[in-house]
């Protein structure tokens, strides 16, 4: 299988669209666990409702050859290398501020989610920091795109469940995937740089982890209908994060 770039590919499953080749001059693999961000099949067994069943959700999006115990869906034909450039890396990172940003005023918001706060996987300052400093080097600021303010309204009309599916999948993804994207544009276009949206105040798994079991302990209070309106999401939200992506091609 090619080399492929994470959140993309999620993306082109979910919209049966091109497989992503890799950025040009850069060869990688990256496996099915950091696909959809839920992780490779573990010789554990599987415990909580985000390792259960949103986890079993997400791998029916890849392919065989993204997972191939798991994956359900058609392999996608390449297409051609990226080539990347600064104007396009800075539109996405505006556009991904919006999101996170969407994000945070929503578990801000409402009381339910109150553990989901100060988690330690926040990315609008980080974000901040990176659009600044690359103005101050001479990259033209940009507008957010109407596919990332849509989405962010979108996701303030959700109802918590449906919410914390988009939520979960859209951070998990940046931690894995995100960050295997982060290193060959950082590569590409930075001299090896690595900018502060792709660090964290301590193990990001750990903080992942937390995060994750708050979910896990939210989703025992729900109903059958809620816990299936948050899974029922899965696709939606793949598609969300991938449309971000667009701006990199």
């Amino acid at each position: 299988m090619a080399a492929l770039v994470t959140l993309c590919v999620a993306a082109a499953a979910m919209q049966g669209g091109a497989r992503v080749a890799p950025l040009r001059g850069v060869r990688s693999h990256v496996t099915a666990s950091a696909m959809g961000g839920h992780g490779a099949a573990s010789k554990e067994p599987a415990v909580g409702f985000v390792q259960t069943e949103m986890r079993k959700a997400a791998m029916k999006l890849h392919t065989r050859e993204q997972a191939p115990k798991e994956g359900e869906q058609k392999s996608q034909t390449p297409m051609k290398q990226w080539a990347p450039t600064r104007a396009g890396y800075m539109q996405f990172l505006v556009d991904s501020q919006v999101v996170y940003g969407a994000m945070e005023e929503i578990v801000s918001a409402r009381p339910e989610l109150s553990l989901l706060r100060s988690t330690g996987l926040e990315r609008t300052t980080p974000l901040k920091l990176d659009i600044a400093l690359l103005i101050s080097e001479g990259c033209e600021a940009a507008t957010p795109t109407a596919i990332a303010t849509d989405y962010a309204s979108m996701l303030k009309t959700l109802p918590t469940p449906a919410f914390v599916c988009h939520f979960y999948n859209y951070y998990f993804a940046h931690t894995a995937g995100g960050r295997m994207i982060g290193k060959q544009l950082s590569d590409a276009l930075l001299e090896g740089r690595v900018l502060d949206f792709y660090k964290w105040d301590g193990d990001v798994k750990e903080l992942l982890g937390a995060a994750r079991k708050h979910i896990d302990d939210m989703a025992e209070a729900w109903t059958p209908e809620q816990r299936s309106e948050c899974v029922e999401q899965t696709a939606a939200s793949f598609k969300g994060a991938g449309s971000l992506m667009a701006s990199l091609r």
